[in-house]
C-alpha cells in the first residue's frame, strides 16, 4: 500500500540568506520531512519525468495529442499540434521568445484570435484554444519535421529551435503568416496601445505518432495539468481532482507550486503550499500513522535537480528524529558544477 505525490516545483531555488519557505509553519510537512530519506537525482523536466513513471519515451511524443486530451477527449482522427501564444522581440542582435505565462492574454482576446484564426487559415487545420495560453491545431496529417518544446525555447534565442528534419520549409512559411497576421490584429494594436505586450507569434511544437502505449502507475490518478491528465487517460485511466488527497494509494501530481517558482512569485508558492500542507501533506502523515498506506513517495521533477523522498509508516515510530524544515532539506540541493572559461 503506497501512495506517490509529485510536486513540480516543490524545490523552489534558493536564493541569498533566506529561504521562500523559511517563515512558513508546516508541521505535517515538517513532521514527514524528519523522517523522510531524502535524495537527489539528476536534473529533468518534469514532463520528461513524468512520460517515465507511466512506461513511454519522450523521442517523438505526441505531446500536443497527449496535452490536448488532458482539456477534454479530442477528435479521434486528428494530428495535433500546439500553437501557443507567444511574444517575440529583439535583444541586441538576438529574438528571443517569452511564452504567455507573463502576457495576461483574456478569454475575450483568445476567442477573437481563435475565430480569426479558423477563418483566415482554414486550409491548414481547426485552431482550438482551450485556455488562454494553450492553443492547437487539429490537422489531417501528422507533422513531419521535430519541433522543439515551447519549454526549451522560452527566453531563449529562436534561431537556436528552428524545426529540423523533412518538410521545414513549409511550417517556416506558416510560422511567418502567422506572425504578420497576428501583428495586424487589432487585439494586439489594442494590447500595444494600453502598454501590453503584444501577441506577435505562436511557437508551434509537440507533433508524434498517435499510437504511443503507455502503462498508468497505479489503478487511481489524481492529476490537475492538462499534459498529466492526458497521460492518464492514454493509460485508460480517467484522471481524478487534485482538491485533496483521496484516501488509499495511488499516484497524484499536483502543479500549483510549479508557474510559482518558475516566475520566482514567492508569494503564490508560500500560498500554494499552505494549501498542500492543510489537504496533501496532513492527511498524507495521518495515513501513515494509521498504516492505511505503508509507503508514501513524494517526487519534485526539476530541471535544476529532482528532490525525492521516502517515508515509511515505521519510520514514525522512531522518535528521535526531529521535524525538519523543507528550506533545510533545501538547502542540501547540490550547487551547480562551476565551470573556468
Amino acid at each position: 500500500m503506497q501512495f506517490h505525490l509529485v510536486l513540480p516545483g516543490l524545490a523552489w531555488p534558493r536564493s541569498g540568506a533566506s529561504h521562500a519557505a523559511g517563515d512558513l509553519s508546516l508541521p505535517a510537512l515538517s513532521a514527514l520531512l524528519g523522517h523522510a530519506q531524502a535524495s537527489w537525482q539528476p536534473a529533468v523536466a518534469p514532463e520528461t519525468w513524468l512520460v517515465a513513471r507511466f512506461g513511454g519515451t519522450d523521442v517523438r511524443l505526441p505531446y500536443a495529442a497527449l496535452r490536448r486530451a488532458g482539456e477534454a477527449p479530442p477528435a479521434a482522427d486528428a494530428h495535433w499540434l500546439c500553437c501557443d501564444p507567444v511574444h517575440l522581440h529583439f535583444s541586441r542582435d538576438k529574438l528571443l521568445l517569452a511564452d504567455a505565462s507573463g502576457l495576461g492574454i483574456t478569454a475575450d482576446e483568445t476567442a477573437t484570435l481563435i475565430a480569426g484564426l479558423n477563418d483566415t487559415f482554414a486550409d491548414i487545420g481547426r485552431f482550438e484554444a482551450p485556455a488562454p495560453d494553450r492553443w492547437y491545431v487539429a490537422l489531417t496529417d501528422e507533422p513531419r519535421p521535430f519541433f522543439h518544446p515551447l519549454p526549451d525555447v522560452n527566453g531563449r534565442p529562436v534561431q537556436l529551435f528552428m524545426p529540423e528534419g523533412e518538410d521545414i520549409a513549409r511550417w517556416a512559411r506558416l510560422s511567418n503568416e502567422l506572425e504578420v497576421w497576428l501583428y495586424n490584429h487589432p487585439v494586439n494594436a489594442a494590447r500595444e496601445a494600453a502598454g501590453q505586450r503584444v501577441i506577435n507569434g505562436v511557437w508551434l511544437w509537440g507533433a508524434g505518432p498517435a499510437d504511443v502505449r503507455l502503462q498508468a502507475p497505479a489503478p487511481r490518478i489524481q492529476a490537475d495539468a492538462p499534459f498529466a491528465r492526458g497521460l492518464a487517460r492514454f493509460a485508460g485511466v480517467d484522471p481524478e481532482a487534485t482538491e485533496r488527497y483521496l484516501d488509499g494509494t495511488g499516484f497524484a501530481v499536483v502543479s500549483s507550486l510549479q508557474r510559482p517558482a518558475l516566475h520566482l512569485d514567492a508569494t503564490a508558492w508560500q500560498a500554494a503550499l499552505q494549501q498542500l500542507e492543510q489537504h496533501w501533506f496532513a492527511p498524507l502523515l495521518a495515513a501513515l500513522k494509521a498504516k492505511r498506506i505503508r509507503t508514501l513517495t513524494i517526487s519534485a521533477p526539476s530541471d535544476k535537480h529532482c528532490l525525492q523522498l521516502e517515508i515509511s509508516a515505521g519510520s514514525l515510530w522512531k522518535f528521535w528524529r526531529k521535524p525538519q524544515t523543507l528550506a533545510a532539506v533545501l538547502a542540501t540541493a547540490p550547487q551547480p558544477a562551476s565551470t573556468t572559461p
